[in-house]
């Protein structure tokens, strides 16, 4: 939630087209609902952690391709905001990579393999970056609509699995993670 509140969603109001950023916003709970409505209803309940890292794997990617697009934009404005654009994204990467993981490593996956997969998922940033610099030189316009669209995916993903599964695995430790995630993002973003 603090990547949406402090980074995505910040970032997406800032253009001019609020509306756009809305709709996004709309459109990627809607279709991470979809998803998650089709892959969750036909596993067992012994994949269901599975299918939780795949719903989080597919949100954070969706979530850092207009993070890429943001390093792109902000070089653009200056080089200088581009690389501290990319360092704050680096850092808070890495509880993003360990909301991957943790799912598929409880539910039984090989940690080469999981690995392999937070490292394709780590790709998307720069192809994001590369996307970025394409749209703005030629559609800028665009970019609150990704990032609302980013922003509703995450949304849906925290609120309808993550805290669920949190709730499920232990009350008091939800909330102890929760608010250092909260703090760590917010440092990141910040600091």
């Amino acid at each position: 939630m603090a990547v949406v509140f402090f980074d995505m969603l910040p970032s997406a109001l800032l253009y001019t087209s609020r509306g756009l950023a809305c709709m996004g916003i709309g459109v990627g709970v809607l279709a991470l609902a979809l998803f998650d409505h089709i892959i969750m209803h036909r596993v067992s309940t012994h994949d269901s952690l599975f299918a939780l890292g795949y719903l989080v794997m597919l949100g954070i990617a969706l979530h850092d391709l207009p993070e890429g697009m943001a390093i792109a934009l902000g070089s653009e404005m200056k080089a200088r905001t581009g690389m501290v654009i990319a360092m704050g994204i680096a850092i808070h990467n890495i509880p993003e990579g360990m909301a991957i993981a943790a799912p598929l490593l409880m539910g039984g996956m090989r940690r080469l393999k999981i690995f392999n997969q937070t490292f394709l998922v780590g790709l998307i940033t720069p192809l994001g970056t590369l996307l970025g610099c394409m749209v703005a030189a030629s559609v800028p316009r665009f970019m609150p609509l990704l990032l609302g669209f980013a922003s509703g995916v995450m949304i849906y993903l925290v609120i309808f699995q993550l805290w669920p599964q949190a709730r499920g695995r232990g009350t008091k430790t939800r909330w102890w993670g929760f608010w250092a995630g909260m703090i760590v993002i917010a440092l990141a973003t910040f600091v």
